[in-house]
């Protein structure tokens, strides 16, 4: 039997089963309707609390996740302005952010954070280390943005209507002085 004549056996199958349901509702009503609705009630309360018991589980996920990830994320932000604070000096890489990073990707991205979050990551890490070769801080800010926003929708946050480049004045206090927002987007 090919997948055609098979979704359209499926098809048939439906049909028939929502008739047959269709029908018998319609001949209980008329044969008992204080017994069905009776039943109709118990199972549309049935059905609530089954709803609630969903949404209350997807709530207790969504809990466990924050929980889990918001000090990995709180210790990421830590590790980068550290290392922004420092500035460009001398004295090569940092063995502890290294270890930190490598902890990070290898562990706690891999198995926590969101596909969103990974690629945020991923993005962030590439731009930086392109902006970082040709000193345009410009890319750098953009790619973390991005990895801001990531953080923070994996964390539970709605930002629809929070404006682009927000994120950046909270750290960046003369943001407007120093990235003109029309050089920002022609990258």
């Amino acid at each position: 039997m090919t997948s055609r004549s098979q979704i359209a056996l499926g098809y048939f199958v439906v049909v028939v089963v929502l008739g047959l349901v269709g029908w018998g509702f319609v001949e209980a009503v008329q044969a008992d309707p204080a017994l069905v609705g009776s039943l109709g009630v118990a199972a549309l309360g049935a059905g609530a609390v089954v709803w609630q018991q969903r949404d209350a589980e997807k709530a207790r996920i969504r809990e466990a996740h924050r929980d889990r990830m918001s000090p990995i994320y709180y210790e990421l932000l830590g590790v980068v302005f550290k290392k922004i604070g420092k500035g460009k000096k001398p004295g090569g890489p940092d063995p502890t952010a290294e270890e930190f990073f490598r902890d990070l990707k290898a562990r706690q991205l891999t198995l926590g954070a969101s596909s969103e979050m990974v690629q945020a990551f991923n993005a962030w890490t590439q731009e930086a280390a392109q902006a970082q070769k040709e000193e345009s801080d410009i890319g750098t800010a953009v790619s973390w943005e991005v990895l801001l926003r990531a953080i923070r929708k994996d964390l539970g946050h709605n930002d629809g209507d929070l404006p682009p480049y927000e994120l950046l004045r909270l750290f960046i206090t003369d943001f407007d002085k120093y990235f003109k927002v029309a050089d920002i987007e022609a990258q």
